[in-house]
């Protein structure tokens, strides 16, 4: 079974078409590993992101407080 995501080549951000949307990884309240929970624009400024959430999906621009 191939890993696509992990291939080195990542989807453009439809939003900014600059830079690389890459997945991030979480673990739930159980320890178990959620694999490409969340997906993230690598330009700083651009902040796009999708995230799953109990099933459901959100996406849009992260606010000036979420970004670290």
């Amino acid at each position: 079974m191939s890993d696509e995501c992990c291939s080195g080549s990542y989807p453009k951000c439809q939003k900014c078409g600059k830079a690389d949307l890459v997945p991030l990884s979480d673990f739930s309240n159980n320890s178990v590993a959620i694999r490409y929970k969340a997906w993230a624009c690598t330009n700083k400024d651009c902040r796009f992101f999708i995230v799953l959430r109990g099933g459901d999906v959100y996406y849009g621009t992260a606010s000036a407080e979420a970004a670290r």
